[in-house]
């Protein structure tokens, strides 16, 4: 439980400007679980930006579509 209470504190502080290395920082916990906190809050936002890509391109193909 404590990585999830991490991961969303982590996520939280990201999202009010805070930098990595800065929201790392102000976590209390072990720094095992911050950082696999913070690897899986990267590959969270990867997964999101290539899905966020994936739309586009579908969304413009269907555009042209149109005819």
């Amino acid at each position: 439980m404590e990585h999830h209470h991490i991961s969303v504190q982590l996520k939280q502080l990201l999202k009010r400007g805070y930098s990595i290395n800065d929201a790392q920082n102000l976590l209390t916990a072990p720094r095992e679980v911050i950082e696999q906190a913070t690897r899986d809050c990267i590959a969270d936002k990867y997964v999101a930006q290539r899905t966020l890509l994936s739309q586009h391109h579908q969304a413009r193909y269907a555009m042209g579509l149109r005819g």
